[in-house]
């Protein structure tokens, strides 16, 4: 079973988490990308907690990006973990004014206002190198903040190495990984890993719900996450089901949980 520091998570169930940062939020001509400086200061402004992804760059600092390939936000190809720190300064998100940031900037930002859900994208080979480097930037950082991911073995990581960082296990039903067997995906979306690596809270996808598995956790009182929530008729469903979302598009009520 998780260790006591869940019971430091009230804030899992108390406001909405904006995805990303507060972005796309119907102004589309904003300047306002998502995991963005920008997004992260909209969301920690208007209150809500911020859910934000994490690699490891070329020269081991820690990006805030959510995909493995630079493409989509930046127009140019290539993973992002081949990169380092310079070598991204040239890139703007969608063609705007912003730059990729560092977790460290975006901490800095932050600074305590909000609390930070912090998700690995660790590949399934890869754990430890950026596991112990977000470890390290969390070390000093005076806020709430948690971290997950879709890889176990991740939160594995943190339950050997820092068992005092909340973690949680993000899943969903897996069906359109191909990489992985029938029964990787069953495994996966049944949350057969928690043994190994006894997460705090579970994050799983609203289309995935309901499920007998993350049924199971909540009842134990593990809190529960809905992602990723587009519109106030999702929310409502949602709250059907879980203990908070993960929002974005829209801006919830912050305080439509208490």
């Amino acid at each position: 079973m998780p260790d006591s520091r869940a019971d430091g998570l009230d804030w899992l169930r108390a406001r909405p988490i904006a995805h990303r940062g507060l972005h796309d939020c119907g102004q589309p001509d904003a300047d306002v990308p998502e995991n963005s400086l920008a997004a992260i200061e909209a969301a920690a402004a208007a209150g809500y907690p911020i859910e934000l992804d994490v690699h490891l760059l070329a020269d081991g600092q820690v990006a805030v990006f959510h995909d493995v390939d630079l493409e989509r936000m930046t127009g140019v190809p290539g993973p992002i973990t081949a990169r380092a720190r310079a070598d991204l300064s040239h890139l703007r998100l969608r063609g705007g004014a912003h730059q990729i940031p560092t977790l460290a900037e975006t901490l800095e930002l932050v600074a305590g206002r909000v609390p930070v859900l912090i998700e690995v994208k660790t590949p399934r080979r890869g754990v430890g190198p950026l596991e112990r480097a977000t470890w390290r930037l969390l070390a000093g950082y005076r806020g709430a903040y948690a971290v997950q991911s879709f890889n176990p073995w991740a939160v594995a990581w943190f339950r050997v190495h820092a068992p005092h960082i909340p973690r949680g296990l993000v899943a969903y039903d897996f069906g359109d990984e191909p990489r992985l067997s029938a029964l990787e995906r069953l495994a996966l979306r049944g949350l057969a890993h928690l043994p190994i690596c006894a997460p705090h809270f579970i994050a799983y996808a609203l289309a995935s719900l309901p499920h007998p598995a993350p049924g199971r956790t909540r009842a134990r009182g593990l809190p529960l996450l809905a992602w990723t929530v587009r519109s106030e008729p999702e929310r409502a469903r949602a709250a059907t089901l879980a203990d908070n979302v993960i929002f974005e598009g829209f801006a919830p009520d912050p305080d439509a949980l208490r």
